[in-house]
């Protein structure tokens, strides 16, 4: 039953690390960069998120819309401001352009929220379900449950609609794409837009398990970049397996050999992927793209 109870609370840690990894993916994907400036856009959500419920608890959806919303403009602005004028660079000045966008946005949220710690309620309380001995908190079925319709959401534009279509040709050949009408740049814009939406959701459900502060989203982005590496970079099903694996790592790591060691835990599964297999469970052998 304890294994039982710590693989469920692991898949609700693990499920916050595969959206964070999907954020990853997606802006590696289809621009070739990695956004290193995910760790910030984590916490902004978290805030936002935060300073909509604490008008009141019975303000939970409206807070995942507004934070939708917020984090999609700033998508927008990143394109604009970051992206956009540095595209045609190469891509370690793009990598060092997300740098600053973080340190931008850590800077920003820090002056309009303080360096405080905040706590934030569960758009599903706090209460929890006991089922043949287990004990498990509602918000962590909660975060399964959202992150499940996240996935198929994201399967469905990427792999089952038009802009999908659109998006894996961007993926594969900017230039050919370019020359057979697709929008291009229409498209880099909805990319940046849709990760930082989805850094956004990924510190809203991370809040009620936390206290929220601007240094929330600094570590999760680290196992989420992990978790990208062990599910394979530039594999959305990959992001996925690869933040369930790291939350199971880090769950059972702490549980059943020391708390003081999971970050160690999950860090030296990522290198032992690097040395083994560099491509990730999912991803492509470089000679596979020749």
């Amino acid at each position: 039953m304890l294994t039982i109870q710590l693989i469920i609370n692991a898949l609700a840690v693990g499920s916050i690390y595969a959206v964070t990894a999907l954020s990853f993916e997606i802006a590696y994907e289809s621009t070739g960069v990695v956004n290193f400036s995910t760790g910030q856009l984590v916490t902004a959500g978290a805030l936002v998120g935060a300073s909509v419920t604490a008008i009141g608890p019975h303000l939970a959806p409206v807070a995942y819309l507004a934070v939708i919303v917020a984090m999609a403009a700033l998508g927008l602005l990143f394109f604009v401001g970051a992206y956009l004028p540095l595209r045609n660079r190469p891509v370690l000045t793009v990598i060092i352009g997300t740098v600053a966008v973080g340190i931008l946005v850590q800077n920003v949220s820090l002056l309009i929220w303080g360096p405080l710690p905040i706590a934030v309620a569960s758009p599903v309380g706090n209460a929890t379900i006991r089922l043949a001995g287990l004990v498990v908190p509602t918000h962590a079925l909660f975060v399964i449950l959202v992150t499940m319709v996240l996935i198929l959401a994201v399967y469905f534009l990427l792999y089952r609609s038009p802009l999908g279509t659109q998006f894996r040709a961007l993926a594969q050949d900017p230039e050919t794409a370019r020359l057979i009408g697709v929008p291009v740049m229409r498209l880099y814009a909805l990319t940046w837009m849709l990760a930082c939406a989805l850094a956004g959701i990924a510190g809203l459900l991370l809040a009620p398990m936390w206290f929220v502060d601007v240094g929330l989203g600094d570590s999760l982005a680290l196992k989420a970049f992990a978790a990208a590496i062990i599910g394979g970079f530039g594999s959305i099903p990959g992001a996925i397996i690869g933040g369930i694996a790291v939350g199971l790592a880090e769950v059972l790591g702490a549980s059943y050999i020391s708390s003081s060691y999971k970050d160690a835990i999950v860090f030296a599964l990522m290198i032992l992927f690097l040395l083994f297999r560099p491509q990730g469970l999912f991803g492509e052998r470089v000679a596979d793209r020749a």
